[in-house]
């Protein structure tokens, strides 16, 4: 059974539609981006989204998804960023 996240994830890639996705980048940045997510691929580095833009995000990294909070940072759910 898929998550509330991993539920809104999919049906986004389903519908095309574009994604509000808050992550921490490779230099453990807070980054949000508003884009279309393209693919959910496997690799030996893990599960990570490919960004219409051709970005590649570790799910791993990602805290939110149109503020639907993945299950590893529920805790951080109170953090806002006034960027």
């Amino acid at each position: 059974m898929l998550t509330l996240f991993e539920t809104k994830l999919h049906e986004n890639l389903i519908n095309k539609k574009y994604s509000r996705i808050t992550y921490f980048n490779d230099f453990k940045e807070f980054t949000v981006v508003e884009t279309i997510i393209k693919e959910i691929a496997n690799s030996e580095n893990g599960v990570h989204i490919v960004l219409n833009s051709g970005d590649v995000i570790p799910l791993e990294k990602i805290v939110s998804l149109d503020g639907q909070y993945a299950e590893h940072y529920k805790d951080i759910e109170d953090f806002t960023c006034d960027c």
